[in-house]
């Protein structure tokens, strides 16, 4: 059965990670001219709002028109630069009233297939990143990104009852983007069931790679919170991969056993034991950012959206990989600190006993010329 869409829009969401930190004072000082739009805030009516320490700062980066299969669509693109180094920039399309939802379905996959997209999200994010250059701390440009994609309906023919609507349309086709293929009823019985609401009105199913909102009033605050969530995922990600790059060099750098015998008290082992350090405390700061992330989102509709997010993010399971991780990493570093201790001790030993035999040298010269 098909059904109309009225008013609606798609967001669709590239993350990136570019550097260590971001001033978002001294971005927004650059970035003055263009910056017009306000920093992340959610609705505070009858809901405690998320509190974010650091709001984001929104930038509008224009318009351009996406060229798909079944014809152009023009996007309205803006980025949000968070302060620990990560831009996410947005494509956010209207979906054109009395759209069927057949053809979203299509339009989705479009969308999915698109390398269009990822050109055009990436080279906005590379000019972005250039304005605020002097802002950034530890740049870095970082090949893997996070996509995804975000339907909201605002008002659709049934809509006025979220739950018969979603039992009307095959939820399953739209939030997978599979166009072409008839889902079993597994999928959407699945989806159906996961869907969270505040009010009779509203209704959202967040999957882990599109969501779809049901919004009347149009509200974006759960479509903020799946924004923000992909952020954390990103760098979890992130941290996931360098801790296994410093954990590799590790491995490496004990095995190859190099040091430096001309320099006694600075040698490889413990260039690389204090290196491991700060990355150790850079995890931990990182890990308690994200643990009082959250804390920080007060509205229980909210934090509901946030934690299906990060239930379909697998946000524990990354937790996990990158503690193993970090365990695993203090346990090296204590043994390269151990191990540079001793070969401290062992030069140490050595120099003792070259102070003690040159100093009997001339004893030994003495009792050579008595004997003689």
């Amino acid at each position: 059965m098909s059904t109309a869409i009225q008013k609606g829009s798609i967001l669709i969401h590239r993350v990136f990670d570019i550097a260590g930190e971001i001033s978002l004072t001294r971005a927004e000082q650059l970035l003055s001219a263009d910056a017009k739009g306000p920093r992340l805030r959610f609705a505070t009516d009858t809901r405690k709002a998320i509190i974010i320490k650091d709001s984001p700062l929104k930038a509008d980066l224009g318009e351009e028109t996406l060229s798909l299969p079944s014809g152009k669509l023009p996007a309205r693109i803006f980025a949000r630069i968070w302060n620990y180094g990560v831009i996410s920039v947005t494509l956010e399309l209207t979906i054109p009233p009395g759209t069927e939802w057949d053809t979203l379905v299509r339009t989705a996959a479009e969308l999915e297939a698109s390398e269009e997209i990822e050109l055009l999200a990436a080279s906005r994010k590379d000019a972005l990143k250039k304005r605020i250059m002097p802002a950034v701390t530890n740049p870095a440009d970082w090949e893997i990104y996070e996509d995804y994609i975000t339907y909201i309906v605002e008002k659709a023919d049934g809509s006025d009852n979220p739950r018969e609507f979603i039992m009307k349309v095959d939820v399953a086709a739209l939030i997978l983007a599979e166009d072409k293929e008839h889902l079993v009823d597994e999928h959407r019985n699945f989806l159906v069931e996961s869907a969270i609401q505040y009010s009779s009105s509203d209704l959202a199913i967040i999957d882990w790679n599109s969501a779809l909102l049901i919004e009347p009033d149009g509200q974006r605050d759960v479509a903020d919170v799946i924004e923000f969530s992909l952020t954390h995922l990103l760098e979890f990600r992130y941290y996931d991969e360098m801790l296994g790059r410093k954990l590799d060099e590790l491995y490496d750098a004990m095995d190859q056993k190099r040091e430096s015998v001309a320099n006694i008290f600075r040698n490889f082992y413990a260039d690389i034991a204090e290196d491991s350090s700060r990355k150790y405390m850079e995890f931990s700061e990182f890990l308690g950012r994200v643990e009082n992330s959250l804390k920080t989102v007060g509205d229980p509709y909210l934090a509901v959206a946030f934690r299906a997010s990060a239930l379909e993010f697998h946000f524990d399971d990354w937790r996990k990989s990158i503690s193993r991780k970090m365990e695993t990493l203090a346990q090296i570093s204590q043994i390269l600190h151990g191990e540079v201790n001793t070969r401290r001790s062992h030069w140490l030993e050595i120099i003792i006993i070259v102070l003690i035999a040159v100093e009997m040298i001339p004893m030994a010269v003495d009792l050579w010329k008595f004997l003689h």
